[in-house]
């Protein structure tokens, strides 16, 4: 939180100090205006307080803003470039800027954060919906006809915070896809707002061959028409969870991360049988 103090009784007499000491070292000649503004020179002319060449009455490492705030319960004051503290830049800040910086001790620097790591740590605690899977036809598939699986939609998840140096911190997470594995050798990706109940969705898949039991495959007349090694089929539902982070300059792309479901599923087959008419 920014502080702007006006010279006081006390501010006053800390500038004498600041002052003396300036004065002692005979390279400048230091001096309050009527405003109360303070003015240096090298020359022994006094510098306009507006000659934007006027440097700050303190050493800032180059950073424009003075700031003040708690560390561990005691105010203290930082340099920074994010706008909202004291101008230092401004002349008529100086009375300001000395009181502050003679009445209070330097901020213990703040560790450099960076935004994508931070960013992957949010992402990475996010609990991240899972696939919640259903097919139709629901308790046995057909050979030779689709079966739609329909899935959960879950919705994007955002963040914002503001870094330790002042910048603000976006991240947000979204299926971007869902993966099929059928578990018959072949597999798809779909966009996930496909995965929808039958008959409205598009997420389908025709299997050949049912699955049986090991006794039906050796014994049962029909066992040849059977898968020759499951007895059910491993569908595998895959949602790919992409991540991206913004700190003011545009979204960039951390990844994706993986919630996978999956349930087991029975293929049948219908047979025909002529029946004679009456």
């Amino acid at each position: 939180m920014a502080m702007r103090r006006t010279a006081s009784v006390g501010v006053v007499a800390l500038l004498i100090l600041a002052l003396a000491a300036v004065s002692a070292s005979g390279d400048e000649i230091c001096q309050l205006n009527p405003l109360g503004q303070l003015v240096c020179e090298d020359s022994g002319v006094i510098t306009d307080p507006g000659d934007p060449g006027t440097d700050p009455p303190f050493d800032t490492g180059g950073l424009r803003y003075l700031h003040t705030r708690f560390d561990a319960g005691v105010e203290c004051y930082y340099w920074s470039n994010v706008p909202g503290g004291i101008d230092t830049w401004d002349p008529a800040n100086d009375p300001a800027v000395i009181g502050i910086v003679l009445s209070m001790a330097e901020c213990p620097p703040i560790p450099a954060v960076d935004p994508e790591t931070r960013a992957w740590e949010i992402f990475r605690s996010w609990d991240l919906a899972l696939p919640i899977p259903s097919v139709e036809p629901e308790d046995h598939g057909i050979t030779g006809l689709p079966t739609y699986l329909a899935t959960n939609q879950p919705a994007a998840i955002t963040h914002t915070e503001v870094l330790p140096d002042g910048r603000t911190l976006q991240v947000r997470a979204g299926v971007v896809r869902l993966t099929v594995d059928w578990g018959d050798g072949h597999g798809q990706a779909y966009p996930p707002e496909q995965a929808l109940p039958f008959p409205d969705g598009a997420v389908t898949h025709t299997y050949l061959l049912k699955t049986c039991t090991p006794e039906y495959r050796e014994n049962h007349p029909s066992g040849g028409l059977c898968h020759p090694t499951l007895d059910h089929y491993d569908i595998v539902v895959t949602f790919e969870w992409g991540g991206s982070y913004n700190v003011g300059s545009g979204w960039i792309d951390l990844g994706t991360l993986d919630r996978t479901a999956a349930i087991d599923y029975d293929v049948d087959e219908l047979r025909g049988h002529p029946v004679p008419t009456p």
